[in-house]
């Protein structure tokens, strides 16, 4: 649902700041984002932005990366990096959660990719002082990216059930009930997986993924997730 706009005001224009513009264009979405609808939003004229930023492409840039203020990284402690990845496979989580129109847009062209690089840099660097190679490291951020990105999608769909004080869990399983099981041998016995938390699934995806990762550059899968590097 979107915010309420601001009460325009009238005679001399309302006095804006750029964490106040940019706060109010991530609030609307960076997808649908367009001068005249954040002015309202704003409750000053579609001329007073323009003030501040020369074009639409400029300001949806500026807001992409302004979203990351509010995105803790998890901090460098000398961890095992599986613990380092999977700790941001959590805030990518944070970041695509509070900020859906990553998750819809198809188009992100207008604001760049700086938010990615900016993600991603100290990431690759932390790898390499673990003397994982670049490539190998952004291969491990492209895993984590696409298990933070899904594991979004995952629980904003099984929190549309708790809005009806149910769960994914009971609402398929009551479904399930319903059929005839002999029709379906195989759900029959996959159903405890189909019907895990996002939680969970993230955490299986996590292992599967870093297990295969380690085997590749050639470390032992089994020293995952130990605090020493």
């Amino acid at each position: 649902m979107e915010t309420q706009a601001k009460t325009a005001s009238y005679g001399r224009p309302r006095l804006l700041n750029h964490d106040e513009i940019l706060d109010g264009a991530v609030e609307l979405g960076l997808e649908t984002l367009t001068m005249k609808r954040l002015a309202t939003h704003l409750g000053v004229g579609t001329a007073t932005l323009y003030q501040y930023f020369d074009s639409r492409k400029a300001l949806m840039r500026a807001a992409a990366s302004h979203s990351l203020s509010g995105v803790s990284l998890p901090e460098d402690t000398g961890q095992h990096w599986s613990i380092l990845a999977r700790d941001y496979v959590k805030s990518l989580l944070v970041l695509f959660s509070d900020n859906p129109t990553y998750i819809t847009s198809i188009n992100p062209t207008d604001y760049g990719f700086e938010v990615h690089f900016k993600l991603i840099e100290p990431f690759l660097t932390s790898m390499k002082q673990r003397g994982i190679a670049p490539k190998d490291g952004m291969r491990l951020f492209n895993m984590i990216g696409l298990i933070g990105y899904g594991t979004a999608i995952e629980a904003s769909r099984q929190r549309e059930f708790e809005f009806h004080d149910e769960t994914m869990e009971v609402v398929a399983r009551r479904q399930f009930s319903r059929l005839d099981v002999s029709e379906f041998p195989m759900m029959s016995e996959a159903l405890s997986e189909f019907t895990l938390t996002d939680e969970e699934k993230m955490d299986s995806l996590i292992d599967a993924a870093f297990r295969t990762f380690a085997r590749d550059i050639g470390q032992d899968e089994n020293q995952l997730f130990n605090e020493a590097t």
